[in-house]
């Protein structure tokens, strides 16, 4: 019962990570395409600093809280492993429906590998 609960919220939030990524992807296009690796691990490490941030003071003056850096943080882990693969371009060299097949895929494999976790842990009795 708990892996349904749990795979069913993960999922509901993965459809929230997918639905910025795409009205992004409306707004800019693929630009990302064009960031190397190390400036993708910035972006990474500014949203984990936010978030540490947010939870040691409290209090968020821009009026964002925790949640949407940890949408950050999945939409750039997924763009990272998307350029880990193609690299990144001088230019912008992906449509918004080849990005997004890129994305729906890398999120999948994680929700499958998300879902085979928690089957090993619940089988081991540490859930």
């Amino acid at each position: 019962m708990a892996e349904q609960n749990t795979e069913q919220e993960f999922r509901e939030v993965m459809a929230e990570c997918r639905d910025l990524f795409a009205k992004k992807l409306h707004d800019y296009g693929a630009s990302w395409r064009i960031l190397r690796s190390s400036s993708l691990t910035d972006q990474l490490y500014i949203k984990a600093k936010r978030i540490r941030s947010l939870e040691i003071s409290g209090e968020s003056l821009v009026g964002e809280g925790i949640r949407p850096e940890f949408i950050a943080l999945v939409n750039y882990g997924i763009v990272g492993l998307i350029q880990l693969e193609k690299s990144f371009a001088d230019e912008v060299d992906m449509n918004a429906d080849d990005a997004l097949a890129l994305y729906d895929r890398y999120a999948s494999e994680a929700t499958t590998l998300m879902l085979k976790r928690i089957m090993i842990t619940e089988r081991r009795g540490v859930a």
